[in-house]
């Protein structure tokens, strides 16, 4: 599977947050197969994301994406001589998440039946509420953190991701910097890991500082 750099698809992601500091951050994350953590001992370079134009945040960022690598047995290396490059995305928009919505069931009868096709049980709904989840587009922060194969970016000029992570908090952009310090340790978490669905990392405010 190629991941590209440009937009992460599929993913349905979600937030939410309570009182007291805790907050849930929502997660969805995707592997290429050529796999996204290099062994031990590699190195790797985080990027400096010009794009963004909160240079405080996006320094901040980086520096904790080094010490997160370098605890993970990572090796800090120039930009031309990695084997590994990682970049931080992040910012405030619409973002889809699960949510769930109520369908009403009818009363029936559901039969089940042996390997011969013979009923052997028969059970009676009543009427009845359904929650379903369903995608809908809601304000959120969010970050987004790429891994890609930095040789071969240098000896071809093609970007080939080998892991890509988003997590997102429903609020608005003003909560950005607030809330940052709970999408880099949600993200962090599953750093090089898929995920089937979206996962809900549930944080406390421990986890809101730097």
């Amino acid at each position: 599977m190629r991941l590209t750099l440009s937009v992460l698809t599929g993913a349905v992601i979600l937030g939410a947050c309570a009182p007291g500091g805790f907050r849930q951050v929502s997660f969805a994350g995707e592997t290429s197969t050529a796999g996204a953590e290099p062994a031990n001992g590699k190195s790797v370079h985080v990027v400096r994301n010009t794009s963004m134009q909160d240079t405080v945040t996006e320094s901040l960022i980086r520096y904790k994406l080094q010490e997160f690598l370098l605890s993970r047995g990572y090796r800090i290396a120039p930009a031309d001589t990695a084997d590994l490059y990682v970049l931080a995305t992040f910012g405030a928009g619409e973002r889809m998440f699960a949510s769930t919505a109520p369908v009403f069931r009818e009363a029936e009868v559901k039969t089940e039946t042996n390997a011969q096709g013979a009923v052997v049980r028969r059970t009676f709904l009543p009427n009845r509420m359904e929650y379903l989840r369903v995608p809908l587009l809601k304000n959120s922060v969010w970050l987004q953190i790429l891994s890609s194969d930095a040789r071969h970016y240098r000896s071809t000029g093609q970007v080939r991701n080998l892991w890509r992570g988003e997590a997102a908090i429903l609020g608005a952009p003003e909560t950005l910097t607030e809330r940052m310090p709970y999408l880099v340790v949600a993200t962090l978490k599953y750093f090089g890991k898929s995920t089937p669905d979206i996962v809900t990392v549930d944080l406390g405010k421990k986890d809101g500082e730097w």
